[in-house]
């Protein structure tokens, strides 16, 4: 009987284990899939998960950069390439100049001793897109596309200082930040500055070729009712702070007033000024020598000097040398036929170097007579201002282009010139990196190691892009027969 009391809840006991609960775990896993499911659909649908990580994009022109991250005080030395992105922080060092490319593909340039913060940069997959940024010191140069900011996108660009806002859909401006005041220059577009004052709730309306600058005074003039907006400065647009940033997007513009400036220059000038300027060291030029013969089979020449301490840049025939850095003790500049700056007959090229203050030093003249082609054909060839010129290529020299260049040599240097409203450089459709608008150099390494030099024949092709979709190439053959050591 012990037994079979002893066996009997045994029995019901294993009965109970053989319970079914896979049904059970079904159930839960569907409720568990159904409720993050959802919950990740609702954060799709309702949330601001659908922004995109909009940044803006750095380009080093000159000088240097620092950064700091969003949420942190301490600042980095910043690189071209890196991004940035709400919340953000950047400032130059003084003789400094950066681009920035924005969400959509617009610009703002700071110049140097400037500092920004990225109050906002938002861009949602309808292509919405909003672009705060506070101008904490110094100055911004913008270029902002009506195309990414009209009034049916519903996209937003402002830029705020503490005492201004400025919003538009579309210009070309400068916003600068100075002591007491602030400085609003409209070049092209329209903007409407919002003053940060309560009692003043309408926004100023900013048209072209006008300035507004946001100081005690005007704001007084303001509540009085009186005009505050005034005419453009000429000295602006003739400055090379704006015609450098110009350039990049309109460079048939920046040589009309480098033209205009060049052709207004007053011929001469009185005593106390000439006085003036002699204080001031003009550059050296150490060649070629003054009135060198150019023969007619070569195709530019390169002039070359020397420049004073403390120069800030150097100006030849009223273009700026893009590749001189303040402080450089050396400066070269190409004169080409194919560009119209080496012309049939008698040269002169004029260099002025430009001082940290603005100041301008008298300028060192070479004449040059280059023997070009005096054929009847020739002289009927005139390069007009509105043509884009392709590129020439200084370095290998190739005597005769159809037998191309011969070397051993694995790693080859390939240098030139552009047309000087050259936007972008490729080669074999390759970007080159480091060649930015306005410059006139270019130079690219070819290398058998990297594998963009092959044995045998190699053509390399150099194309310039320019404004209006304009196009030019140039060829360069180049023949690598690499010395095998066991022949």
């Amino acid at each position: 009987m012990r037994y079979s009391l002893g066996r009997q809840p045994g029995r019901f006991y294993r009965r109970r284990r053989r319970r079914n609960f896979v049904p059970l775990i079904i159930v839960s896993f569907f409720v568990f899939m159904i409720f993050f499911v959802g919950k990740w659909l609702f954060s799709i649908i309702f949330s601001e998960t659908r922004m995109t990580a909009a940044h803006a994009e750095i380009q080093i022109l000159d000088g240097r950069a620092e950064f700091s991250l969003s949420g942190n005080d301490e600042f980095s030395l910043a690189f071209s390439g890196q991004k940035f992105l709400t919340g953000d922080r950047l400032r130059t060092s003084f003789g400094s100049r950066v681009s920035l490319e924005l969400p959509g593909g617009d610009f703002i340039f700071l110049g140097n001793r400037s500092e920004i913060e990225f109050l906002k940069l938002e861009q949602k997959t309808s292509d919405v897109k909003i672009i705060n940024i506070k101008l904490i010191r110094g100055r911004i140069w913008a270029r902002v596309s009506e195309n990414n900011f009209n009034k049916e996108s519903g996209s937003v660009f402002s830029i705020e200082t503490e005492r201004a806002k400025l919003f538009t859909r579309g210009a070309i401006f400068d916003f600068s930040v100075g002591d007491g005041q602030d400085t609003i220059r409209l070049v092209k577009g329209g903007a409407e500055v919002e003053i940060a004052d309560e009692e003043l709730e309408e926004r100023i309306v900013i048209g072209v070729g006008q300035k507004l600058v946001v100081n005690p005074e005007n704001l007084k003039n303001l509540k009085n009712g009186s005009e505050v907006v005034e005419i453009l400065d000429s000295s602006f647009i003739e400055s090379e702070w704006h015609l450098k940033n110009l350039e990049r997007f309109f460079p048939g513009e920046a040589i009309d007033i480098r033209r205009r400036i060049e052709i207004l220059a007053p011929k001469f000038e009185n005593s106390e000024k000439k006085s003036a300027e002699t204080s001031i060291k003009s550059p050296t030029i150490s060649s070629p020598e003054p009135g060198a013969k150019i023969g007619a089979e070569v195709d530019s020449v390169k002039i070359e000097g020397t420049a004073p301490e403390n120069v800030f840049q150097i100006v030849v025939n009223g273009y700026t040398l893009t590749q001189f850095q303040p402080g450089d003790r050396k400066w070269s500049y190409f004169a080409a036929k194919k560009f119209g700056t080496l012309v049939s007959g008698e040269n002169i090229f004029s260099v002025e170097a430009i001082y940290r203050d603005g100041k301008k030093s008298p300028p060192a003249k070479i004449s040059i007579f280059y023997e070009g082609d005096s054929s009847p054909v020739a002289k009927k060839k005139k390069i007009s201002i509105d043509d884009f010129v392709p590129p020439v290529v200084l370095k290998p020299i190739v005597a005769d282009p159809a037998a191309g260049y011969e070397t051993s040599a694995d790693v080859v240097m390939i240098k030139g010139i552009v047309d000087p409203k050259t936007n972008i450089v490729k080669v074999n459709g390759f970007q080159l990196k480091q060649f930015h608008p306005g410059n006139t150099e270019f130079s690219y390494i070819a290398n058998a190691n990297y594998g963009n030099m092959k044995k045998g024949e190699n053509i390399f092709k150099i194309t310039a892009f320019g404004p209006d979709g304009k196009t030019a190439t140039t060829e360069v053959k180049i023949f690598y027969r690499p010395i095998s050591l066991g022949e």
